[in-house]
């Protein structure tokens, strides 16, 4: 009888130790998440701003898509509260900010200014739900005729509906990460 109360307390004590392991885990695998989808936007703002110019206001922007993805809570992740791309004001630098929903906090540099959807001014690009969208940056002309990278917003959608997905072009694939499409800004 005593090695079957021994082998249950094992047992508790093992899973007890798998949760505590898997829930420090969770954290972890979802700010690597988030630092890899701030070096695929940073990739898509540095290759934009280099190798692209501005274009006159009667042709197409020249831009790139990246598709963001914020990890949904699960069992090895944690959900993420925030998401934000912040333009530093005066440099040539954005700051990329989360919150999970434990209270974890984190940020990255980016090596290039990014501005939410009007160049002539320093908007904060915020990522709305969790899933994978789409973010659109363009190269633009700011107020005094430099160059920007502005983040777009999406298409409007219905009311309580979601994007449907989006194919990406294979001759943008070359700068854009690839998974289905959700959308939500806030």
């Amino acid at each position: 009888m005593i090695r079957y109360v021994l082998a249950a307390l094992l047992t508790v004590a093992i899973l007890g130790m798998a949760v505590i392991a898997i829930d420090a885990t969770a954290v972890d695998n979802t700010e690597s998440q988030l630092l890899s989808t701030a070096s695929e936007i940073q990739a898509a703002a540095v290759d934009l701003a280099e190798t692209e110019q501005t274009t006159p206001e009667t042709h197409p922007n020249p831009s790139r898509v990246v598709e963001v993805t914020i990890p949904e809570a699960s069992l090895t992740t944690v959900g993420v509260d925030h998401f934000e791309i912040e333009p530093l004001p005066e440099a040539d630098a954005s700051v990329v900010r989360y919150t999970l929903e434990d209270g974890t906090t984190g940020r990255e540099l980016l090596d290039e200014r990014i501005v939410y959807h009007e160049p002539t001014e320093n908007r904060t690009t915020r990522v709305g739900t969790s899933g994978t969208q789409v973010l659109t940056l363009e190269l633009r002309r700011d107020g005094s005729g430099d160059p920007v990278v502005v983040a777009n917003p999406p298409p409007r959608e219905a009311p309580g509906r979601v994007a449907a997905p989006v194919d990406v072009p294979e001759r943008e694939a070359t700068s854009v990460a690839r998974p289905t499409v959700t959308v939500g800004y806030w």
